[in-house]
């Protein structure tokens, strides 16, 4: 009797002792599989955006921030540039300046005169690895950006809210489907995640966001991967998983923005 008295009191210390931990100091509890670890560096953001050059931000004071290296922390990409939108490019970013329909390049810092002019202010922008293709949505209309500083209309049936380049596809939604763009418009993708408001890619990686703030990847079979959401760990609560608002795709890693302006890291582990 005594025996079984010190096991069951050994249990109640455990369970105790796990609950003071959680409450107390945000304990993590080691994950498996595929999990978000929140990044060093803590930056007030309101958009991300993925590259071959890196993971760039743009902060709640307007400014653009760039985030070389994980561990790392958040460097000032460009002190007078107060982007509307930007998105990766092959050794930079492309960005939608403060004049009416404005789009241009920026690289190591410096930015570049705006070489195309749109209907509107571009809400969403893409360019893929071989710095060959770029894209724009100003008031839901998908532009392809030229060489020539003009403008080609894509999937005009579409009134699009995201677009990524990823698996040599132009991939756009516009918050209900999910669409791949062709030549002769824009074509449902199969089996793809619904009501997608956020995505990115870069290679053969694409990653998308819902508007209930879950995160989906397109995996090399064509089917879709719900991923966990990222958990949050304070001292003075207990673990939280965070809605998530923006994903971004670089070249060595996939991020994600939560809804408390936290970036996160996507973690594999067996």
């Amino acid at each position: 009797m005594r025996k079984r008295d010190r096991g069951m009191r050994g249990r109640r210390v455990t369970l105790l002792s796990l609950l003071a931990c959680l409450l107390m100091v945000g304990c993590r509890i080691r994950s498996t599989g595929p999990h978000w670890t929140e990044t060093h560096g803590r930056g007030e953001l309101i958009r991300i955006a993925g590259g071959s050059v890196g993971l760039l931000a743009i902060g709640s004071n307007g400014l653009v921030y760039n985030y070389p290296e994980t561990g790392g922390t958040w460097h000032e990409w460009n002190g007078q540039l107060h982007p509307r939108a930007i998105g990766g490019s092959r050794d930079g970013l492309l960005y939608s300046g403060q004049d009416a329909g404005r789009v241009g390049f920026g690289r190591r810092g410096r930015v570049d005169a705006p070489a195309w002019t749109l209907s509107a202010d571009a809400t969403d922008l893409a360019g893929d690895s071989s710095g060959k293709l770029s894209y724009a949505i100003a008031n839901g209309r998908v532009s392809r950006l030229l060489e020539s500083g003009q403008v080609a209309d894509v999937c005009p049936e579409v009134h699009a809210v995201g677009i990524a380049i990823a698996q040599d596809k132009l991939w756009v939604s516009d918050a209900q489907r999910l669409y791949v763009a062709t030549e002769s418009g824009c074509t449902g993708a199969a089996a793809a995640p619904e009501h997608v408001i956020r995505l990115s890619g870069l290679g053969d990686r694409l990653f998308v966001v819902d508007a209930q703030g879950d995160v989906f990847r397109r995996v090399k079979t064509g089917s879709w991967q719900k991923l966990p959401r990222p958990k949050k760990f304070r001292a003075d609560r207990m673990p939280q998983d965070r809605s998530v608002t923006d994903v971004a795709v670089t070249s060595t890693a996939a991020w994600v923005l939560d809804d408390e302006r936290t970036v996160f890291l996507l973690s594999e582990s067996e």
